[in-house]
């Protein structure tokens, strides 16, 4: 597969493919094995593409289509409850925790030390006692598993002398509770002796979309014993959980208070959940603080009132203290336009650095120290984020044009042994591997940048420039005898470097060579320019790279491939120009 295609940049283009019969789609075996192995797979996999894609357009199925969540984001808490909930539960294994409370169905181990030692296990009966040799019947049900130590320990005193008692929990019991209101999965669940609050709604599955996280009650005959704030563990960090559960009691989520979203210049932007009696600057909070380029100068609160919403410009951080919270608030705190970008290379202090708003290169190679004495800025190098994902749709399109071409050939009467087809497929096979750089021609000379404002580039947010080192070469490639590199030399032109590496061999294309000066401005020299004695004289600068295509006969070619060498030599040349600045 593309590598585009794998990484799902964009979707196949395949409106473009000539309609075929389920006959045609059978390739001749011998014009599939010349090609190479890579658009050989993708070539099959357009058609197995194009007859997936017509299936399901013969029959679409309505039941299949989603309906798009119109939230922005969840409730905060909501992916805590999205994962497996039986890795929240409590295992059943001994609990030394002092003040767990005993009942019907636990099993503790007695061990006497003294005149009469010994070691017994005993399971708590439904009457609450447990039934322990020489002493007779000793009830424990509701007490701590301390105080019930401590009774034994009496009773011992009463009926062996020299005898001390140690009681261990080694097996906790069931138990059954009922959970209930808005939560995922309502109902009765049983659970270990040891789960609380916390393991109960886990295992429900957390809240539902209108269930409460800050109000959950437990309810034990009839009254409601604790209210826990699941944001108190979530963001808080605390580990109060409420009691340990106890058959028949119930655990009720109330509904969803209300919901105020909060963005920008904050570390968690988000839904939150807030209580009646809390102000909006509690949120602040919740979010995990400011972030460093929030502006305090810029803070909007948008409120629902009827059928309106109202704007209110919030003056100071402080007055969200004077606002309860509403459901539907919406606070967005505003940020500066911070970018950070990366100068590297022959500047005297080469590293990343945060700009503001309209700063451009020229202020960055300021902050860097400037250049350093073999600095090159004409080969200077800038890579863009957003340059390079449109150069990969870009790359991408041109691949599956050519894939079309050779869907094309198939159908025709072609030699699979042609030079040309070999050729055709070896251009296919470049575009296939070319890597994408995101390169933006733009000036570093920085006299004309102070002089000329129209020239400066305003930095982007994750902006990469390279510095190279002078570079005394220029460069040829292609269809030439020796390829490589050779000293520049003043006031020569393209056909003196050719001359200069053996000259053409028989399959260049002459008609169309490519320059590649060092600031990436390609130029197409054309035959007329080529062998004509009057001819108009291109520059060639150090650096420059001088690429001369293979000829293809013409009915091999199905758009124009200008577009692919000069992708290819654009990316070429930054991997030269910055030899000098990598190799260390």
């Amino acid at each position: 597969m593309s590598k585009y295609i794998k990484n799902n940049k964009i979707l196949y283009v395949l409106p473009f493919l000539i309609s075929f019969s389920l006959q045609s789609q059978n390739f001749d075996q011998q014009f599939l094995d010349s090609l190479s192995p890579d658009i050989r797979s993708d070539l099959l996999d357009q058609v197995d593409k194009k007859k997936e894609l017509e299936n399901k357009n013969y029959r679409k199925d309505s039941s299949s289509i989603e309906i798009e969540d119109e939230r922005e984001l969840d409730i905060f808490g909501a992916d805590f409850f999205s994962r497996s909930q039986t890795s929240f539960m409590p295992i059943n294994e001994p609990n030394y925790d002092s003040n767990y409370i005993l009942d019907f169905g636990d099993v503790i181990e007695l061990q006497l030390v003294g005149d009469n030692t010994d070691s017994v296990e005993y399971e708590v009966r439904r009457d609450g006692s447990v039934g322990i040799s020489s002493i007779g019947k000793v009830y424990i049900a509701g007490m701590t598993l301390q105080d019930a130590g401590s009774l034994i320990q009496s009773k011992v005193n009463n009926s062996m002398i020299g005898v001390e008692s140690y009681i261990s929990l080694i097996s906790v019991r069931d138990i059954q509770v009922m959970i209930a209101g808005n939560v995922m999965n309502p109902g009765p669940y049983t659970l270990n002796g040891n789960s609380n609050i916390f393991h109960a709604i886990a295992i429900s599955g957390g809240p539902s979309d209108f269930g409460s996280y800050r109000t959950i009650d437990l309810v034990r005959d009839n009254q409601i014993i604790e209210t826990i704030d699941l944001y108190d563990t979530l963001i808080f960090g605390k580990s109060s959980f409420g009691p340990r559960l106890r058959s028949g009691d119930l655990i009720f989520v109330r509904p969803i208070n209300n919901v105020v979203y909060i963005s920008g210049g904050v570390k968690r932007e988000n839904n939150y959940e807030m209580k009646d009696n809390e102000s909006l600057f509690e949120i602040i909070n919740f979010s995990n603080g400011l972030n460093r380029i929030a502006d305090l100068s810029d803070i909007t609160l948008f409120r629902g009132v009827g059928e309106k919403i109202t704007k209110i410009k919030i003056q100071n951080l402080e007055d969200l203290k004077s606002f309860q919270a509403n459901d539907g608030d919406r606070i967005i705190i505003n940020q500066y336009k911070h970018r950070t970008a990366e100068i590297l290379g022959a500047v005297k202090k080469p590293g990343k650095y945060i700009l503001t708003e309209g700063q451009d290169i020229y202020d960055l190679v300021t902050m860097s120290g400037g250049f350093t004495k073999n600095a090159y800025p004409l080969g200077g190098i800038l890579l863009n984020k957003a340059t390079k994902d449109i150069e990969d749709q870009a790359a991408d399109s041109l691949y599956n044009t050519m894939l079309k071409n050779f869907l094309t050939l198939s159908q025709k009467s072609v030699d699979s042994s042609s030079s040309d087809l070999s050729a055709l497929s070896a251009l296919t096979q470049e575009i296939l591997d070319f890597q994408s750089n995101g390169r933006l021609i733009v000036e570093f000379d920085l006299d004309k940048l102070s002089e000329d404002k129209s020239l400066k580039y305003l930095i982007q947010e994750g902006d990469e420039i390279i510095i190279p080192e002078f570079l005394n070469q220029v460069y040829v490639f292609g269809e030439v005898t020796n390829q490589g590199s050779t000293l520049f030399s003043d006031n020569q032109d393209f056909k003196y470097y050719i001359n200069q590496k053996g000259g053409f061999l028989e399959n260049a294309d002459k008609s169309q060579i490519y320059i590649l000066h060092p600031n990436g401005e390609t130029v197409l020299v054309g035959k007329k320019n080529i062998f004509a004695q009057n001819a108009k004289k291109y520059e060639i600068f150090p650096g420059s790279i001088i690429f001369v295509p293979r000829k293809l006969n013409e009915r091999f070619i199905f758009t124009q491939n200008a577009q692919a060498y000069a992708a290819i030599l654009g990316n070429l040349g930054v991997s030269l120009a910055s030899i000098s600045v990598l190799k260390d």
